[in-house]
């Protein structure tokens, strides 16, 4: 054989031997990149929280139930595969400019999968939907129905919350039954006891976009139901936010002989106009407000024992609903007592924030994957029992999960200890634990 045929031959064997190499390491590329590789894959779940500032009252309880139920809840299966959850937390100060920029940290560089808020009004969380919608990100959100909707609407941001005249349509399971809607509590509530007042109304809410849809659609209502609104026509007791002294309106309220005090009012604004109407020696048969009087802390800075029979209309959860967690099985009333050793502190409604994590884990197992368009479809999936609102299903064509409420009252038990105790329920499994205090005493 020659030189030159062996030269080729070799030069053949070195070119197969290079495919044959290259091929090898293709395959076994692919074959690390392709297959899933336990522990490296996880799903990132974004949480912006009112922790300071105005909304730090909802803010705090609601992040202590969301970390505390992913500090139990740390893997999902999504599409046959288990994933660690991560989830990543930071607080927005109150601020909405703030609340827009972290949620656009969360999408554009923490690369989550889906984004949630925290509870209170929706200062924050309806530019944080809207930023969502912005950014094609799946999002769960809370607060008031109607002022959350009309500044959508949304396509890939959901909302828990109560609403103040929307009820659930027809053909949902919870379409024409009491206490899904806070203007409707109110009445209802009211209603027990119009044949023992004079049904003037003395109305309380501060000039922004809960306060407004409030006041309008009480004047509304009112007066419909045979009901007097106090100064009515000059929007009598719809004040500046910031606003500190309130006793010319409390003046107008007391000289009109208004003995209903219907409030969706700041906490500070509230205990200010409360202690001055004490002052003034303006004191209502019946006073409630369905967000100053909410949380422990809010009503224990009003002081005095002037918190005594004060009413939250739709207090949103308590210890006593019998509904446990789909996914930890956690109790109310376990979940109100943990919170009480780690803080001190008597439950708050707030508390119902621990959902917001199995909504998540609900979710992502509906979705299959962690495509977005895979986790927004997937809210209308999902169907379950909550430990924090009962019945989870979401109504497609508003992107809303209504809540259904019971009637909380403040009191001052014997040992001067403030607590609150629910004086009425609207459904049959929500058992009172207190008799209603009508009038004030």
């Amino acid at each position: 054989m020659s030189k030159s045929g062996i030269t080729f031959r070799a030069k053949v064997l070195i070119v197969v031997v290079i495919v044959v190499i290259a091929a090898i390491a293709g395959t076994m590329a692919y074959l690390y990149y392709a297959a899933p590789r336990v522990g490296v894959k996880e799903v990132r779940v974004g949480y912006i929280a009112s922790i300071t500032g105005v909304l730090a009252a909802f803010g705090q309880p609601h992040s202590w139930a969301v970390q505390k139920f992913f500090s139990k809840v740390t893997e999902v299966t999504v599409g046959g595969e288990r994933l660690q959850i991560k989830l990543i937390t930071y607080d927005d100060s109150s601020d909405a400019t703030k609340a827009v920029a972290l949620a656009e940290q969360l999408i554009l560089q923490d690369k989550v999968h889906i984004l949630l808020t925290s509870a209170g009004p929706p200062i924050t969380a309806i530019p944080i939907a809207q930023t969502c919608d912005r950014y094609k990100m799946p999002c769960l959100t809370d607060g008031l129905f109607e002022p959350w909707w009309e500044s959508g609407p949304y396509k890939y941001a959901w909302c828990i919350a109560s609403s103040l005249i929307t009820e659930p349509p027809e053909g949902d399971p919870r379409h024409g039954k009491p206490g899904y809607t806070d203007l409707g509590a109110y009445l209802d509530f009211t209603n027990l006891f119009r044949d023992k007042t004079n049904r003037r109304v003395a109305i309380f809410a501060p000039d922004d976009a809960d306060g407004r849809v409030f006041y309008n659609f009480a004047k509304d209502k009112l007066p419909k139901a045979g009901y007097t609104i106090v100064g009515v026509e000059k929007n009598l007791g719809l004040y500046a936010p910031g606003t500190m002294d309130f006793t010319a309106i409390i003046r107008e309220w007391k000289e009109a002989g208004a003995e209903i005090l219907w409030g969706l009012s700041d906490a500070p604004s509230f205990a200010n106009m409360w202690r001055q109407a004490n002052t003034l020696g303006w004191k209502p048969k019946l006073a409630m407000d369905g967000r100053a009087l909410k949380n422990y802390d809010d009503v224990a800075a009003i002081g005095g024992g002037l918190q005594h029979g004060l009413i939250d209309p739709f207090n949103i959860w308590n210890p006593y609903l019998p509904w446990k967690c789909s996914v930890t099985g956690i109790t109310g009333m376990q979940l109100a007592e943990e919170w009480t050793r780690e803080t001190g502190k008597p439950w708050t409604d707030i508390l119902s924030g621990y959902s917001v994590g199995e909504v998540v884990v609900h979710v992502l197992e509906a979705a299959g994957s962690l495509d977005p368009e895979a986790i927004n479809n997937a809210f209308t999936k999902v169907d379950f029992i909550s430990l924090g609102w009962g019945k989870v299903k979401f109504i497609p064509e508003w992107h809303w999960n209504p809540q259904q409420s019971q009637v909380g009252q403040w009191v001052i038990t014997e040992k001067g200890e403030l607590k609150m105790e629910i004086v009425h329920g609207w459904t049959p499994e929500v058992k009172p634990t207190a008799e209603v205090i009508f009038p004030l005493p």
